[in-house]
């Protein structure tokens, strides 16, 4: 044993020993961390995302969540300050939180190990807003033009052709309408349940990009078909009604049809003509429906509907009889001058029929007597005088025709002086007996060439 303490070498490795225990003793003594891992950390975490919790996003929207995120400062152990973002969240909680505006704390979630020293905002102010939904009609527009010679018909969207339409309380008076858009161009035949994407407008016409739409998209057919004119029904009479009765009105159930065809048809016709066959009425009933089938005319390919549902509606006939109605001469040539024979007052007595509503608005000025001169020279002569009569009223007795007897004589000569028909003739606009002298051969002559109507009238 002494002689190793007397070794030179063994003294050495004492003295390193001794050494190396010295230091760490002066080192632990100190404070002086061994390992840096152990120690806390301050570290800057931005733009952390604000996560909303417990928000009814079917009944209500919410505003104002502003700024949407936050900037975090914490500490941990190097260890534990992760690089990864997504273990550093910050939550609004807004379970139970109805429509107002809220100023509300925002909650943290750090990883383990991990403490928070401060958070910019630690608030937020949020406005909250309750939701209103109604049900809107769908309209499609179409775009384009199909084939040549065709034209696309009136699009039929699938179902009721309503949706919902969910938008804040205080839009939803800005919703004008919702719509489609169905793109024809160059089809040769027709579109079949397309699924067509919806869009909300406002009263500007401008897109509503938070409107909620269901469903969002509508299954819509589009026809494609010939070229087509929609006409008005021309209604045409035919035939008498029963006896004793009078046409109050007729009606039609549609008041047009469409013609389908080339365009130089479509462009040449303006109405399509329908008979009525008036003694298809029924006596003993007031009104009477029938129903006609319509044809295309000559030219046109297809006619819609193929049928009309005609109604004539008829009244019992009603009497009356008009006094003093003034006949008007047409067309007195200007060379002759016209003594009225038959009647001497120019005016005759009618018997009419109609409805009592029509008969009861009747007023004189309603009935027109005319009688025409146009191819009459110098002499005496029996006229007919045509009747026109307002709506629903005509003659009582069809049959009879009405004359009137004037004698015309050129301009300055007398007149013969034939004696007029006795007062009750001349009453009921009955012709004369027929043995009033006629123009002499001599009075005859003197008629100019150049005697022809002039189109004057009195």
């Amino acid at each position: 044993m002494d002689k190793w303490l007397t070794h030179n070498n063994f003294a050495k490795v004492l003295a390193l020993f001794l050494s190396i225990i010295l230091w760490a003793m002066v080192h632990l003594d100190s404070g002086t961390p061994v390992d840096s891992t152990t120690l806390a950390q301050p570290k800057i975490i931005d733009n952390v995302k604000i996560e909303v919790t417990g928000f009814d996003e079917d009944k209500y929207v919410l505003y104002d969540l502003e700024p949407d995120s936050v900037r975090m400062e914490v500490k941990g152990k190097r260890i534990d300050l992760t690089t990864n973002f997504s273990d550093y969240k910050v939550r609004l909680n807004l379970d139970n939180v109805g429509p107002g505006t809220f100023t509300l704390p925002l909650t943290h979630e750090l990883p383990p190990g991990v403490q928070l020293i401060s958070m910019d905002p630690s608030i937020v102010k949020v406005t909250i807003e309750a939701k209103e939904t109604r049900t809107v009609p769908v309209s499609i527009v179409v775009k384009g033009e199909p084939d040549d010679g065709l034209v696309a018909g009136i699009p039929i969207v699938a179902g009721d052709g309503n949706v919902e339409v969910t938008l804040p309380g205080s839009e939803v008076e800005e919703l004008s309408k919702v719509q489609g858009v169905v793109d024809v161009s160059g089809l040769k035949d027709a579109v079949k349940g397309k699924s067509v994407k919806l869009t909300a407008y406002d009263k500007q016409g401008d897109p509503i990009d938070n409107a909620e739409i269901s469903p969002a998209s509508i299954d819509v057919d589009v026809p494609i078909n010939k070229l087509y004119k929609n006409v008005p029904l021309e209604v045409r009479q035919t035939g008498s009604l029963p006896h004793g009765y009078m046409l109050e009105g007729i009606e039609t159930d549609v008041e047009g049809v469409a013609l389908y065809g080339p365009k130089e048809a479509l462009e040449s016709i303006s109405s399509y003509p329908v008979t009525v066959d008036l003694s298809r009425a029924d006596s003993n009933s007031a009104r009477t429906q029938f129903t006609v089938d319509l044809t295309p005319p000559e030219g046109f390919e297809k006619i819609e509907p193929g049928s009309v549902t005609i109604t004539l509606d008829v009244v019992p006939a009603a009497e009356q009889q008009i006094e003093g109605v003034p006949v008007s001469l047409l067309n007195l040539n200007s060379l002759y001058d016209v003594k009225w024979v038959r009647p001497a007052d120019h005016k005759l007595t009618l018997t009419l029929s109609g409805t009592l509503e029509a008969l009861d608005k009747l007023k004189l000025e309603d009935i027109h007597l005319t009688a025409d001169l146009s191819p009459l020279g110098m002499g005496t002569h029996t006229i007919p005088v045509e009747v026109t009569l307002p709506a629903h009223v005509k003659m009582a007795d069809s049959a009879l025709t009405l004359t009137v007897e004037v004698e015309l004589t050129e301009k300055g000569s007398p007149t013969t002086g034939a004696p007029e028909d006795p007062p009750d003739s001349s009453a009921n606009g009955q012709p004369s007996s027929g043995n009033e002298p006629a123009a002499s051969e001599e009075d005859q002559e003197q008629v100019p060439d150049n005697a022809s109507p002039s189109g004057n009238g009195t």
